[in-house]
């Protein structure tokens, strides 16, 4: 009875022969350590592109048939396998490697043919859950077992082949002395230190940051924070932003606002909300007759005082009326103060309306004079 007892224990645990991550293993004499398992399932192929990797019955397995799939890597040494085990063979399994051919060598037949996805991932893999691959498996029966080859078509777009054997079971032992628990150890904390690593860049990378954004001399507002990722703030949001600016209502257009600053304080304050990034800059600063037009980025930016107010237009060229051409026209000459004044705060230099009017005027920007 207790015989029987041992031989029914013996069968159940090669039934349901299963390795972890950094297991030590003994295979064909030689210690490799697991740093990767991967379990599959079978799955239906439905898809077009799928439908390739169907078979004859006698070839297939059946869905929801699953095996575990470990990455070996020698404990001394560079050698690298690969050991396949399904779950409802108490007898065989595969030990093979990475191969360089494209095809099965001559005399191997089709053996199994099917369509795998990865349901669990451990260790150090470039599998993910969820991953799909067709596969076909090839057999060259030979004394002891059979030569075996694998093509995988993973739907990612790569392909992966492998050769290697079938080998009996009780070939492939679990080591459980004192340098395979070492080893262990040693693996295991060295993923774990890995790890620790990764999140403790993403944390450095987010303390690095917040630092930045407290401590740093820059404008800190959430304009600054947006142009840094490249979504820069625009002169058309600064004017629906501000108080100062309303749409023209007697225009259809949404681009034509009227100002309640005069045409130099609104230059400046729409210099300051794209941050001096100005070209082309040409005015006409005859007091009443005021005409500044200049370029940032795609759009034109025109500021006229018309019957006494300012008016600002902002578009793309093509949007530019005959009139508005006329007008920039007639406007051919640069004082260069604006252009002055955006290089300045493209320096980061808070002084230039200071150096462009006294301070006693500097609280009152509705009647802003350039002196040159």
């Amino acid at each position: 009875m207790y015989f029987a007892a041992v031989v029914v224990m013996s069968t159940l645990e090669r039934v349901r022969m299963e390795f972890n991550c950094y297991d030590v293993l003994e295979v064909h004499g030689s210690r490799y350590v697991i740093t990767e398992k991967i379990k599959y399932i079978e799955i239906i192929p439905k898809a077009d592109k799928e439908q390739s990797y169907r078979g004859q019955p006698s070839m297939t397995k059946s869905p929801g048939d699953y095996w575990h799939e470990y990455g070996l890597e020698a404990v001394e040494g560079i050698d690298k396998i690969w050991l396949t085990i399904e779950y409802n063979d108490n007898e065989w399994c595969t030990v093979s490697r990475t191969s360089f051919h494209t095809r099965p060598g001559k005399d191997f037949t089709l053996h199994q043919i099917g369509l795998e996805k990865v349901v669990d991932v451990d260790g150090e893999s470039g599998a993910s859950v969820g991953d799909r691959a067709g596969y076909r498996e090839y057999q060259l029966p030979c004394e002891g077992g059979a030569s075996v080859f694998f093509e995988e078509e993973w739907f990612e777009g790569k392909k992966m082949f492998a050769e290697g054997s079938r080998v009996p079971l009780v070939n492939i032992r679990l080591c459980n002395d004192a340098a395979a628990q070492a080893i262990k150890q040693k693996m295991r904390n060295k993923s774990m230190k890995k790890r620790f690593g990764s999140i403790a860049v993403g944390v450095g990378y987010g303390v690095l940051f917040l630092l930045f954004l407290f401590w740093s001399d820059n404008d800190l507002s959430w304009h600054s924070i947006r142009a840094m990722f490249g979504v820069p703030y625009t002169a058309k949001e600064h004017m629906h932003d501000t108080s100062a600016y309303y749409t023209k209502t007697d225009s259809d257009s949404d681009y034509v606002y009227t100002s309640t600053l005069d045409p130099v304080s609104t230059a400046l304050d729409l210099i300051d909300s794209v941050n001096g990034d100005i070209k082309n800059e040409r005015d006409n600063l005859e007091e009443g007759h005021e005409v500044i037009v200049f370029y940032s980025g795609d759009l034109v930016y025109l500021i006229t005082n018309t019957d006494g107010q300012t008016r600002v237009k902002v578009c793309e060229q093509s949007k530019l009326t005959q009139e508005d051409w006329k007008i920039i026209d007639r406007t051919l000459i640069s004082s260069h103060i604006l252009d002055n004044y955006a290089t300045m705060v493209r320096l980061g230099d808070n002084t230039g309306r200071e150096r462009l009017y006294p301070t006693s005027n500097s609280n009152n920007t509705s009647n802003t004079k350039l002196y040159y």
